[in-house]
């Protein structure tokens, strides 16, 4: 094994399509240089005089020469010590590039509409189920429009059932509606469901894709594109901390009526409890929503709202480590907004801030996140409830903020109401008054009879 071989390996997989080195790379490339001119150097003094050396070539940390057995020990000392101490400095930079990758975060104080502080919050990321806001905004126009009810059938397809883990399960045909749906999408972050919606709203789920990104353009979220209604793995399905704290912050403002929604903290269907993955529903004073997600790529990711004495802050979390530190992130995030009264005064307006997403790569965890954790993308596999809390902990005790609501199958509209039949007068009998020319409407009305029975 080679040093400049190594660097290179290292490398490759790292470099930007512009040519620009990962952070780190001069400090590998050129202790690579160092060691291996140092290595050579060592091995050369070495050598005993008069010793015989028919050919050397030096390439990388190795002198590769006929030489007496007594150099080459001395050699492979040095290269030995050479690799300790590379290993050291490999591990020291993909420690950093992991950090720099992860979290960023922003904190938004909603009522005002400024952002407060923020860390990388343009960089591009993968949103995971944190894609289900967007479902749901949409949901909720389409309600709001009137287009829908909280009681409009929503029919499970064979493309829903088919869709990857955490999911309801149900069978194809299955109808629930749109009310249930909502709270199975936003609690247990059914990605079956998503879809089930997203078909019921968009006519297909290609044409629900269409209008999220039609809407992330409107709502000016530059740095989000999106490929599925529900957030799992794909190339295509990208955002940023500030477009998710966007598209957050118009969720709250637009549609109070459905704030509820996203406060529940566990769902009862049939004997099952499905508990939601935000752990600061029951462990944050305050806490009323809104979603969490995870992929391997993305890591840990967290959109979480709490109102304290009138004022409602809101924080984005992208790229945790675990479920435990989105929290805790967040947790302090909130506590930095709610303690800073004056935290607004002379703050940027989160619509005009930092807009268009940075150009760095799109961050991807997978190697680091996926290794941990042995169900691969499936955040069902992590226990939502936090056994106990970190030191200096963010987060309270748990207490229990509501008992699960139950959600059901059926209960939907059968389809379009029944037109009912005007009722139609009865001709007047023969030889009744009616009958006679000139007869008013008042008398006539004297012998059309009883009226109809418009119940049967």
């Amino acid at each position: 094994m080679e040093c400049m071989t190594a660097c290179e390996a290292r490398l490759a997989p790292a470099k930007r399509p512009s040519g620009v080195e990962p952070e780190g790379a001069w400090a590998l490339r050129n202790g690579c240089r160092f060691f291996r001119q140092a290595t050579a150097k060592k091995a050369v003094r070495a050598l005993p005089r008069g010793g015989e050396i028919a050919r050397t070539v030096t390439r990388g940390l190795t002198v590769r020469t006929l030489r007496p057995p007594a150099a080459r020990t001395v050699e492979a000392r040095a290269l030995r010590l050479s690799f300790i101490i590379l290993a050291l400095v490999a591990v020291v930079i993909g420690g950093a590039a992991r950090a720099a990758d992860g979290p960023v975060y922003i904190l938004v104080d909603v009522d005002r509409g400024t952002v407060l502080t923020d860390r990388g919050s343009d960089r591009v990321w993968q949103p995971a189920s944190v894609t289900k806001l967007m479902t749901a905004y949409l949901t909720f126009r389409a309600l709001k429009s009137g287009k829908l009810r909280l009681t409009s059938p929503v029919k499970i397809s064979r493309n829903a059932l088919a869709q990857a883990p955490s999911k309801m399960g149900y069978k194809v045909g299955t109808v629930l509606n749109v009310d249930n749906a909502l709270k199975m999408l936003l609690v247990k972050s059914a990605n079956d469901i998503a879809v089930a919606l997203a078909e019921t709203v968009g006519g297909s789920e290609r044409d629900f894709v269409t209008m999220m990104n039609a809407e992330a353009r409107r709502l000016g979220m530059r740095g989000t594109h999106y490929a599925n209604p529900n957030g799992l793995p794909d190339n295509g399905q990208l955002t940023t901390a500030r477009d998710m704290a966007v598209l957050a912050r118009t969720l709250w403002v637009e549609f109070p009526e459905h704030r509820e929604l996203f406060r529940i903290p566990a769902i009862r269907a049939g004997k099952r409890v499905l508990r939601s993955q935000n752990n600061l529903l029951e462990r944050y004073r305050g806490a009323n929503g809104m979603k969490t997600g995870f992929v391997c790529a993305s890591g840990f990711n967290m959109v979480a709202t709490a109102t304290r004495g009138g004022r409602t802050m809101l924080a984005v979390v992208l790229g945790a480590g675990s479920s435990d530190d989105r929290a805790e992130v967040a947790a302090a995030l909130l506590n930095k907004g709610f303690g800073d009264l004056l935290g607004s005064v002379g703050r940027p307006t989160l619509a005009a801030y930092k807009a268009s997403p940075s150009s760095a790569p799109v961050a991807n965890l997978r190697a680091d996140v996926c290794k941990r954790n042995p169900n691969g993308d499936n955040e069902d596999s992590f226990d939502p409830v936090l056994a106990k809390l970190a030191p200096n902990s963010a987060l309270g005790p748990r207490f229990e903020l509501m008992a699960p609501v139950q959600v059901y199958t059926g209960r939907a509209d059968s389809g379009a109401p029944k037109a009912v039949p005007l009722p139609r007068l009865r001709p007047p009998m023969i030889g009744s008054a009616a009958a006679a020319p000139g007869a008013g409407v008042a008398r006539a009305a004297t012998t059309i009879g009883p009226p109809m029975d418009l119940t049967r």
